[in-house]
């Protein structure tokens, strides 16, 4: 065969398989571009529920802020925080090699746990009942008292039988025989040969108020700093269940409220208190059970200056008076809160059972010789025919009464008054309707 011949076809071979070469290459080329095309489709291709969703390249802000996010299909999740509160997260996958602004579009909305503090809560709190009546927890005491004075008044017409039978229906009512002494001993060296019931009535009633008047002071002053308030007592007064009233009272009246579970020592005692924190929405800071009781007050405080919290409340295990080590503890807390704060605690409250009469001035007592009492919060008042014994505390202790509570709802707890409380004790359905106003039980 001819030379030339030879070099005809190897050319002719060259230009086919650059040919075939070329036709493959292009045919590479237009199925990687369809398939990444298919897989980031442009804004005008996507389906219309999708391309609503998908910002243009230069939308209204209005549009930007109005427009929902549709999550696509892709092997990878993409987190940012949501601009509402409760909204159940969308998990939404995004392509690892997705462009940035493809992935913004279609991150994954996860709202964010929200603080329940009262600066920054926005939801308008829920309308709460007003306090449960004075008059209406001390109706079991006041019953049995009035009878009492009632019976002794009216019994006999002599002077020095009169005041026997006073004195006997004041120590009966749980006010205790050396405070019902002192009172009889007022009232007859004020009224003198007076018999007349109604004056000695009223003799009564104006020294038991100035019992009370005389031991009540002032709140300490916490100024700019967290007011930190130490609540203390045994098992089963009615402790947790006081400071959640507490806790939602101050919430309303003064602001942000922080709980410190320093019941560490009883089972389920910070469970507890979670609930009720819970419940009313105010923080808690805890720590697991058996911890140190004085670490968690400790970092209470220092979380409530940071943040600038209006109130502190700490729980302390419900200690037996009778055990010198467990009472012991209460100092380090106190001290410990004091190192981090100083002047705190500023007040600090034993929580008393109503229905244990004398005893809770053997409670008093002791819960003073540990720590500084500066206040008693009583408890379970509407159940008890034993509120005399706040007549006993203030005489014998010097210490005021500054709530009580008068039901088991979270709103049944009211401010003590020693006037209001003296005007309760002497109600009767004769002077209900005339003099009593919203205290007639």
């Amino acid at each position: 065969m001819h030379p030339l011949d030879y070099q005809s076809i190897e050319l002719f071979s060259f230009v086919v398989v650059a040919l075939f070469a070329s036709v493959f290459i292009t045919i590479i080329a237009l199925s990687v571009q369809w398939s990444r095309r298919k897989r980031f489709p442009r804004p005008t291709e996507l389906p219309p529920e999708i391309a609503r969703e998908t910002p243009s390249e230069a939308p209204p802000e209005a549009e930007q802020a109005a427009a929902p996010i549709s999550p696509p299909s892709a092997p990878e999740e993409v987190k940012v925080s949501a601009p509402s509160v409760g909204e159940r997260p969308r998990q939404v996958e995004v392509p690892p090699e997705a462009p940035a602004e493809v992935a913004a579009a279609h991150a994954e909305i996860t709202p964010a746990k929200p603080e329940i503090t009262p600066q920054v809560e926005v939801v308008p709190p829920a309308p709460t009942k007003a306090p449960a009546r004075l008059g209406v927890g001390l109706r079991k005491t006041r019953e049995g008292f009035l009878s009492r004075i009632r019976g002794a008044l009216t019994g006999s017409t002599k002077i020095s039988e009169i005041y026997e039978g006073l004195e006997e229906a004041l120590i009966a009512a749980d006010v205790g025989v050396d405070t019902s002494l002192k009172l009889t001993e007022a009232v007859r060296t004020k009224l003198g040969k007076e018999s007349r019931p109604d004056a000695i009535r009223d003799a009564l009633k104006a020294e038991i108020e100035a019992i009370l008047e005389k031991a009540s002071r002032p709140w300490a002053d916490s100024g700019d700093a967290p007011l930190v308030i130490m609540m203390v007592g045994v098992n089963g007064v009615g402790k947790t269940t006081s400071i959640a009233k507490l806790a939602a009272m101050f919430k309303r009246e003064r602001g942000s409220v922080i709980v410190a579970a320093a019941d560490t020592f009883r089972a389920a005692a910070v469970e507890q208190l979670q609930v009720w924190c819970d419940r009313v929405r105010v923080d808690i800071i805890k720590q697991s059970q058996g911890s140190d009781p004085a670490a968690v007050a400790f970092d209470s405080v220092k979380s409530a200056i940071a943040r600038k919290v209006r109130t502190v409340l700490i729980d302390t295990a419900g200690r037996l008076q009778t055990k010198g080590n467990l009472m012991d503890e209460l100092k380090k807390i106190a001290r410990i809160a004091g190192r981090e704060l100083p002047g705190a605690p500023h007040e600090i409250w034993l929580v008393l059972d109503a229905n244990t009469g004398q005893n809770a001035i053997s409670q008093a007592k002791i819960f003073g010789d540990t720590v500084k009492v500066t206040g008693v919060v009583l408890a379970k008042l509407d159940s008890s025919a034993k509120g005399g014994v706040i007549i006993a505390i203030a005489d014998k202790l010097g210490i005021p009464v500054r709530y009580v509570g008068l039901g088991e709802e979270i709103e049944d707890l009211r401010e003590f008054d020693p006037h209001e409380f003296a005007d309760a004790l002497f109600e009767n359905e004769s002077t209900d309707a005339r003099h009593s106003g919203s205290y007639a039980a």
